[in-house]
C-alpha cells in the first residue's frame, strides 16, 4: 500500500500546517485553544471534510501532521480525551452536520470529553444482546437501564450511548445510538473500585433520562450499524501503534528466545517448550493485529 500522499494533498497539508503554526505559537498558547486552532485549520482527523476538521485527503498525512506540530512544541494528547478517537469518526460518518458543527471541535481542543456506554451486566460478550430501553416520547426519547465497565465516565461530558429501541425486531435490527449529556437529570455514574484504590472504570445508571431526538446519531433502529463505526475505531486506536511495523520475534518474546536458546539441552523440557510456542503464537498474534490495525488506519474510517 502506498504511504504517499498525491501532490496536491501535499500541497493542501502543507500549507495547512504551515498557516497554523504562523499564526499560533504552541509554546506560548492554551493546549486547549491551540487545539480549537488547529482544528479551525483542518488538522484535527485530516481526511474529515473540511469544516469538520479536515481538509478531506488522505489519512495517510495525519501521521506528518503529529510529527511537524510535536517538532513545534505543540501539546502532548490528554489521556482523558482518548475517546474522542471513537466518537468523532463515528459522528462524522453518521451523524449530520448539525452534529458534527455541535460534536467535533468540542471533542478534539478537549473542552468535552467523551466516554463509550456499550457493556452492560447482563449481555457478557453478547453486544447485541443490550436490554437498556429507550422509549419515545414526541420529540425525546426515555432511557431506563445500566451500563458497565465504563472507562473515565466520571469524567465524561458526553457518552455514546446504545439503546433497545424495539424490543420486537431481532435484537440487531432494534438497537439506536444517541449522544448523552452526561450531566442529565437521571444519569448516576458509580465508580469501580480497582485493588489500587483507584476507579478508572464506572457503572452508570440510567433512570428515566430524556435525550432530545437531535441527539440520535444515525436513523433509528440503525444502532447496530453505528456501533460497529465506533468499535472498529475502538479497536484502531488501540492496536494501531505508532504504524512501525514490528519484525517477527521481536520485543519481549524475543528475549524469552534468546534465553531458551541458551539453556543446556537437558533444561530444554517439552512443557517449557510448549510454554514458549504458546508465548510465540500470542506474541505474533498480536503483531499481526497491529499490522492490519495500522493499515486500517492508513485507509481511513476502518467501520461502515
Amino acid at each position: 500500500m502506498s504511504t504517499e500522499l498525491s501532490n496536491a494533498e501535499q500541497t493542501a497539508l502543507d500549507a495547512a500546517i504551515d498557516g497554523l503554526l504562523a499564526s499560533a505559537d504552541p509554546t506560548k498558547m492554551d493546549a486547549v485553544e491551540f487545539r480549537r486552532q488547529r482544528f479551525d485549520h483542518g488538522l484535527a482527523w485530516v481526511h474529515f471534510d473540511r469544516g469538520f476538521g479536515g481538509l478531506a485527503i488522505s489519512p495517510r498525512g495525519q501521521g506528518q501532521v503529529e510529527r511537524r506540530l510535536r517538532a513545534a512544541g505543540g501539546p502532548t494528547p490528554d489521556p482523558a480525551s482518548f475517546f474522542m478517537h471513537l466518537a468523532g469518526p463515528t459522528i462524522h460518518t453518521h451523524g449530520n452536520d448539525a452534529q458534527k458543527q455541535r460534536f467535533l471541535r468540542p471533542m478534539f481542543s478537549g473542552e468535552e470529553k467523551w466516554c463509550q456506554l456499550f457493556s452492560e451486566p447482563g449481555a457478557g460478550s453478547d453486544f447485541a444482546g443490550l436490554a437498556c430501553k429507550a422509549v419515545r416520547d414526541g420529540d425525546e426519547w426515555v432511557v431506563n437501564g445500566q451500563k458497565v465497565w465504563n472507562t473515565l465516565a466520571h469524567l465524561g461530558d458526553w457518552g455514546m450511548l446504545v439503546t433497545r429501541t424495539d424490543p420486537d425486531q431481532v435484537k440487531h435490527k432494534g438497537m439506536t445510538y444517541f449522544a448523552v449529556d452526561m450531566h442529565s437529570e437521571g444519569v448516576d455514574v458509580r465508580p469501580l473500585r480497582q485493588m489500587t484504590g483507584e476507579a478508572e472504570f464506572n457503572e452508570v445508571y440510567l433512570t428515566d433520562v430524556r435525550i432530545p431526538d437531535h441527539q440520535r446519531i444515525g436513523d433509528v433502529g440503525e444502532g447496530w450499524r453505528v456501533s460497529l463505526t465506533t468499535l472498529m475505531n475502538e479497536r484502531v486506536s488501540i492496536g494501531g501503534g505508532s504504524g512501525a511495523m514490528p519484525k517477527r520475534g521481536s520485543g519481549p518474546v524475543g528475549e524469552i528466545v534468546k534465553l531458551w536458546q541458551e539453556l543446556p539441552n537437558e533444561d530444554r523440557t517439552e512443557t517449557r517448550q510448549d510454554r514458549l510456542m504458546k508465548l510465540w503464537i500470542i506474541a505474533e498474534t498480536q503483531r499481526l493485529t497491529n499490522i492490519r490495525a495500522s493499515q486500517s488506519r492508513n485507509m481511513g474510517n476502518p467501520g461502515p
